[in-house]
């Protein structure tokens, strides 16, 4: 409880533009994505049409690490991306080890990738904030398969959003590449009739690591 009412007030502050005291020496987190103040991922994203799935519009996005601070030992890396402009409070990554990335939004902390050695495995689930339907569970799942994306040779995870009734309407997969990051960002939701459709894809142009 207590690292949770810190990191809401942490968020205020940072959010805030004023000068926390806190720890500030750089610091670089090897693990499955390499976090370090300055490292940047910039994306193109394609957004669909849900009739046709043909692209209705194409714009930049970008994922930048601002800030760091350090708590208990681990150091937390404040992140935001361009295209997320609903959150009101700070969204932080940090490796817990060589093969889990976690992630503390609003100070829910979660597994966000995880590098697993059984396939289709449940690696962590936390309560749905989607405020339009009916409050269910995200079910982070692990496969132990690589995929090739533009080069990349990439580890796949896969989040599946269900509602109070356990009815999956939203899919996020993830691809990423080992020391570098998110390589491809997929999200599909469903129309009226269920099913499922691409709502847009988020590709990596070019990125920058401090090593």
């Amino acid at each position: 409880m207590k690292k949770i009412a810190y990191f809401l007030a942490l968020s205020v502050l940072l959010l805030s533009c004023k000068k926390v005291p806190v720890s500030t020496s750089p610091t670089i987190s090897n693990g499955l994505m390499q976090l370090a103040v300055g490292n940047f991922w910039d994306y193109i994203k394609i957004s669909y049409d849900s009739n046709s799935g043909l692209p209705i519009d194409t714009v930049d996005d970008a994922i930048n690490i601002i800030s760091q601070i350090t708590v208990d030992t681990v150091t937390y890396f404040q992140q935001v991306q361009n295209s997320i402009t609903n959150i009101n409070s700070g969204s932080f990554f940090y490796n817990l080890d060589s093969n889990t990335l976690k992630k503390t939004d609003s100070a829910v902390d979660y597994v966000f990738f995880k590098r697993v050695s059984s396939d289709s495995v449940l690696i962590d689930s936390w309560p749905d904030t989607v405020t339009s339907r009916c409050k269910g569970v995200n079910l982070l799942y692990g496969f132990t398969g690589t995929t090739a994306v533009d080069g990349y040779n990439c580890l796949r995870n896969v989040i599946y959003v269900t509602d109070c009734t356990g009815f999956n309407f939203q899919t996020w997969v993830y691809y990423l590449q080992p020391g570098v990051g998110l390589v491809r960002i997929q999200h599909y939701a469903t129309k009226q009739d269920q099913s499922f459709y691409l709502d847009f894809q988020e590709d990596l142009q070019s990125y920058h690591i401090v090593r």
